[in-house]
């Protein structure tokens, strides 16, 4: 199973999508498209430093998705 594509109009409400690698913003929009990655309403912080409690919700979210 594939994740939905993403476009920019995913990221959109995100005030430091800009700041999305380019490499990266394919597969940004599309986590944010599945609802994996949700930021913090405002920003998703695509520059910062990941903490142990945001990967294991991404996991988990991961595990669901795909009923592993």
């Amino acid at each position: 199973r594939q994740l939905p594509a993403g476009n920019g109009a995913s990221m959109s409400s995100f005030t430091d999508s800009q700041q999305v690698s380019a490499f990266a913003r394919d597969s940004v929009a599309a986590l944010i498209r599945a609802g994996l990655i949700k930021g913090d309403g405002l920003r998703i912080h695509p520059q910062g430093v990941t903490t142990r409690a945001e990967a294991a919700v991404l996991i988990y979210n991961l595990y669901n998705l795909y009923n592993l």
